[in-house]
Order: structure tokens, then sequence, then C-alpha cells
């Protein structure tokens, strides 16, 4: 089975074996490059950071940003708070249309389910409206901040738009209908009655028996020490680390359910189904709100503003740059010299989360599933869950 659930170059093959129903061994692999940001090595900044984009066209926003913060930390440059709001309402806005897009499109395909393709085009149009009502240049990568104008009334129209969107797409319901996650029995009446895509495939998990499925010992990411981190990757010359992380040897996960662990709902569902199916799936529905909320959030805190353009031509120094994008914690590190970078490194969430030792690899090995295709099922929404970068080919071999 191959599942387009990213783009870019490389691929993820994930080798299963089931004997009597259960999983038996599972073997991960990738092609994906992660050297493939040293063609940045060589780069005047500017030039550099204008690559970032179409070189990560998934997660566009999400890796501008993240390369932004790390040359201005190599800088020693200070932002301004209304930057780093617009920003992160770029990431933001990002992260919740491919959110949006996995519970719309690829949730549904793995449970045989049509695809609610014409309900997610509306939600990208006016997601896609934002940048402009923020920022009037195209370019707006710009070291120490870009050019500001928001728009108050075409803003407060898109999220409000946006709010309506999402609460009818994925939720199901009118906006005036109370949240599903104010308790548990909110949460069975919801799952029971709705009719969102959301709805159906987690209801579907739920009655398959596979509430728990994939649950492992593996938690979520800690906050890293940036000096420690640093170190890493200014260490990592032949992209090891890169390609298989760990923190003081443990390797955790990232994303969506590490984000919501706390959350009371996702809480309450850990009790009885650890990180399972389940868990991970509402963990998506849930940060979809989030999401909105954080756009709301950020939108208060910009200000218009024009800040003057450092001097790139002669910088020098290293940065390290952490972002938490759609699929987890992005990080990038960087060495200036001179206005032109000497070395470059990315850290993806897919390489924590499809680790072999990760919380994919651990949470099918020896997990109970029923036998013939349906493996495939089950299978395909927890890689959906977990959200890799690049698409997937699984391979199911029966004893």
């Amino acid at each position: 089975m191959s599942g387009a659930l990213g783009a870019g170059e490389g691929k993820l093959r994930i080798q299963v074996r089931v004997e009597k129903g259960m999983i038996a061994a599972v073997v991960l692999s990738s092609t994906r490059p992660v050297s493939a940001c040293s063609i940045l090595v060589g780069c005047r900044l500017d030039e550099a950071l204008a690559l970032l984009p179409r070189l990560f066209g998934l997660c566009g926003a999400a890796q501008a940003v993240a390369g932004l913060r790390a040359v201005e930390n190599a800088l020693g440059l200070t932002v301004s708070p209304p930057q780093i709001a617009a920003r992160r309402m770029l990431v933001s806005a990002e992260a919740l249309e491919q959110t949006v897009w996995r519970i719309l499109l690829d949730g549904p395909r793995c449970i045989s389910v049509k695809p609610a393709l014409e309900a997610l085009k509306p939600l990208r149009r006016v997601l896609a409206s934002l940048r402009p009502l923020l920022l009037p240049d195209p370019t707006w990568m710009q070291v120490g901040g870009a050019r500001l104008t928001p728009d108050r009334a075409g803003l407060a129209a898109a999220l409000d738009e946006i709010e309506q969107r999402v609460d009818q797409t994925v939720l199901g319901r009118m906006p005036t209908a109370g949240s599903p996650w104010r308790d548990r029995g909110a949460f069975e009446a919801w799952l029971r009655a709705a009719e969102s895509p959301a709805a159906m495939i987690l209801r579907w998990a739920s009655e398959q028996g596979l509430a728990g499925f994939g649950r492992s010992a593996v938690e979520p990411l800690p906050e890293f020490d940036p000096a420690w981190l640093a170190r890493q990757m200014a260490n990592d010359a032949d992209y090891s680390f890169c390609a298989r992380p760990d923190y003081i040897g443990v390797v955790g996960e990232t994303g969506n359910l590490a984000r919501c662990w706390n959350h009371p709902a996702i809480a309450a569902l850990r009790a009885e189904y650890g990180n399972g199916l389940l868990v991970r799936l509402t963990a998506r529905v849930i940060e979809c709100g989030a999401l909105v909320a954080e756009l709301g959030e950020q939108a208060r805190a910009v200000n218009a503003e024009h800040p003057e353009t450092p001097d790139l031509e002669n910088a020098s120094g290293s940065g390290l740059g952490v972002v938490e994008c759609a699929r987890g914690r992005l990080v990038h590190w960087l060495a200036v010299m001179e206005g032109r970078i000497i070395a470059y490194r990315i850290l993806a969430p897919t390489e924590w989360n499809f680790h072999p030792d990760g919380p994919l690899a651990r949470g099918l090995a020896g997990a109970r599933i029923g036998r013939g295709t349906e493996v495939r099922q089950p299978i395909g929404l927890l890689v959906m869950a977990l959200d890799p970068c690049v698409g997937f080919e699984l391979t199911i071999d029966e004893c």
C-alpha cells in the first residue's frame, strides 16, 4: 500500500510481519534525504531564505520561519513581538490546513470512505488569504522582520470564517453547539451522533476495537536545552543525528498528541487507551480548535511595522531555530561566515516519529489486529496520525 501523506523527495518504507493476528516484527527504513539542506551551503543568507519555502513546499512557512530564527539567533538580533505574531499566524495557518487535510482526505481513504474534498477547498482559500492581509510584500522572509500592514477588518472576517468552517467540517456541528471536549459524556454523545469525517474515523476505530491500537511507552519529547541541541547539530557533519535522533539515549514523540498530551480530554482517554489510535486521532481533532484559537490570539498582537534590514554582507556566527509545525518540532541550525552559509542542518519531526525505536515501530510491535486486508486499515490510520513528511509504502507479510 502506498500513502500520499506528504510531498517531497524520498519515501518511508514500513515492513510488517503478522503471525496469528499479531504483529511479530516491524522494520522501518527511509530514503528521505536528510542532507538536502546542504544545497544551501555557499549561498548568501538572503538567497538561502528565499530558497527554503521552495525546497520544502509541504511546510514552507514553518521551514522559512525556522530558518529566519536560526539566522537571527546567529546574528544576535531581537525580533519585535508583532513580527513574531505574524510569523506564528503563518505557521499556524499552514498547520491547520495540513491537519484538516489529513482529517478530511487521508483519514477517510484509510477506512475506504469518500474523502471530503469539497469541504476542504473553501477553508484552504480563506487560510491562503491571511498572508496578504498581514504582509503586503510577497517576499516576507526578511531577517529582522518584514513590512507589516495588517488589515484589521479583513483579518477579523477571515478568522470568523475559518472558525465556522473548521467547526462545521471537522466537528460537524454549528458554532453554537456545546464543545464535545467539556466532559466524557459530551465527547461520547458527539462521537455517536456527528456525521463529520472526523467523527466517522473515530467511531470506526472504536467500533473495530482499535481504540488502543498502536499504544506504546513512548512519551512526548521534553523541552530541549538549546545549548545541548546546538552542540548536537553543530557536530553532526554526517547528518547521522538528524537521521536518527535521540535525547540522552531516549527517542520521544512530537506532533499533535505531544502538544495535546495534558489536555483534559486527552488525559482522560490516555488513562484508558494509552497513546493508542483513538487518542491520537482525537488529538488531531482537538488541535484544529487550538490552532484556530492561536490564529485569533496572534492576530491581536500584530501591529503595523516597517523594520530596517540588518547588514547581512558581513554576518558571521551560528544559530538555532526551533518551530512547532504541523508534524511536530522542526529544528534548523546554521553557521555563517562573512554573509555566506558554511553549514546547515535540519532535524525534522519525521525522524523522531518514524525512528526505528520511535512511536510507530514500538506501537506496532506486538499489536493484535485482524487478518487479510483489514490489517492495512489500522496501520494506515496510525501512520496518518503520526503524519510523515514523505509518502510511505507498507508491505505486510502474513503467516
